[in-house]
C-alpha cells in the first residue's frame, strides 16, 4: 500500500534535512483527493469538484487540509480505499469556512480543527442575514457584494445552503476548534498564508518538505486558470483583493493545490500524473 511504501521510503532515505541552526525539514507525503455532490439542484455545488489534502509525516502522523461538501460519502470511501481512518488524523486545516470546504469535518473527531475566528464570526453574520431575509440579493449587496437582478438565483441558492448546511452544525465540537489569531501550534513544515479575497480570511497553506515544496490553496487560488476570468458575481467576499492575492499565489515555486482543481507543478506547467507525491 502507498503508506507502507512511504514508510520503507523514509527508512532507507534517512530523509532529514537541516536548514539552519535548531531547524529540520521532513519528507511528506501528500495525497489529493477530489470529490464532489452529483443529487443536488444546486448549482453553487453541483458537480464541482472539491479538493482535500492529506499530509503523512515521517513518523505517519496525519493531517488533511478541508474537507469537501457536508454530507458527501466520497470523501470517507476515499479515506478507506488510501488505508487511511479518519479517527487518526491529529490535525485538520480549513483554507476557508464555506460548507464545500469544511463538510466532512465531523469524520475526524480527534483531529485538533484550526480555522480563523474573523472568518468565523463573519461567516456566522452573513449566513444568519441570508436565513432571515426573503430577499437574498439584497442580503448580498449589503454585504458589499456586487450583484444584480441577473443574480437573482445564485443569491437563493446562496441562502438556500446556509439553510441546509449551517456553518455550526458542520465545522466540529467547540473543544476542537483553535484559531489562526492564537498561533496554534503547527508541525514542522507546515505554515499559513493569509490569502483574503474569496472570503474574509482565507488562508493557503504551505507545505515545505526534503525536496520541494507544495501549497494547498483552497479556494484563494481555486483553479489553475479560471481565476484569471471574471467569477461568478456575489461568490468573492472581495473580488478585487481575491484577484490580487490568487496573482501572488499563482507565482508560488511548487507543487499547488487548487480548492477546485486537480495539483499542479508550477514550475513546469503540468498536472500531477499521480494524486500522492512526496515533498
Amino acid at each position: 500500500m502507498l503508506r507502507h511504501s512511504f514508510g520503507i521510503f523514509m527508512h532507507s532515505s534517512r530523509l532529514i534535512l537541516g536548514l539552519s541552526s535548531g531547524s529540520k525539514v521532513y519528507a511528506m507525503k501528500i495525497t489529493n483527493i477530489m470529490t464532489m455532490v452529483h443529487n443536488t439542484a444546486n448549482s453553487i455545488i453541483r458537480d464541482v469538484a472539491v479538493s482535500s489534502s492529506i499530509i503523512e509525516f515521517n513518523d505517519h502522523s496525519l493531517a488533511i487540509v478541508d474537507t469537501g461538501m457536508t454530507g458527501n460519502p466520497e470523501l470517507a470511501a476515499a479515506l478507506d480505499e488510501l488505508g487511511y481512518r479518519s479517527c487518526d488524523f491529529k490535525l485538520l486545516i480549513n483554507t476557508h469556512l464555506h460548507c464545500d470546504h469544511i463538510g466532512g469535518n465531523s469524520l475526524f473527531k480527534n483531529a485538533r480543527i484550526l480555522i480563523s475566528r474573523k472568518e468565523y464570526h463573519y461567516q456566522l453574520h452573513f449566513e444568519r442575514a441570508l436565513q432571515d431575509s426573503n430577499d437574498p440579493l439584497a442580503v448580498l449587496a449589503s454585504f458589499g457584494r456586487k450583484v444584480g437582478e441577473q443574480d437573482h438565483n445564485l443569491a437563493h441558492d446562496l441562502k438556500r445552503l446556509a439553510e441546509q448546511f449551517p456553518l455550526d452544525s458542520s465545522l466540529g465540537i467547540e473543544s476542537q476548534l483553535e484559531y489562526f489569531e492564537n498561533n496554534p501550534a503547527l508541525p514542522a513544515g507546515i505554515s499559513l498564508i493569509p490569502a483574503a479575497g474569496h472570503s474574509i480570511d482565507s488562508h493557503a497553506v504551505c507545505l515545505q518538505g526534503r525536496s520541494r515544496r507544495a501549497l494547498a490553496a483552497g479556494d484563494a487560488l481555486y483553479h489553475r486558470s479560471l481565476w484569471r476570468q471574471n467569477s461568478v458575481p456575489g461568490i468573492n467576499y472581495d473580488e478585487q483583493m481575491f484577484k490580487q492575492n490568487a496573482g501572488k499565489l499563482a507565482e508560488f515555486k511548487g507543487v499547488i493545490l487548487p480548492g477546485h482543481d486537480y495539483p499542479f507543478d508550477n514550475n513546469s506547467g503540468k498536472y500531477m500524473e499521480n494524486s500522492s507525491f512526496i515533498l
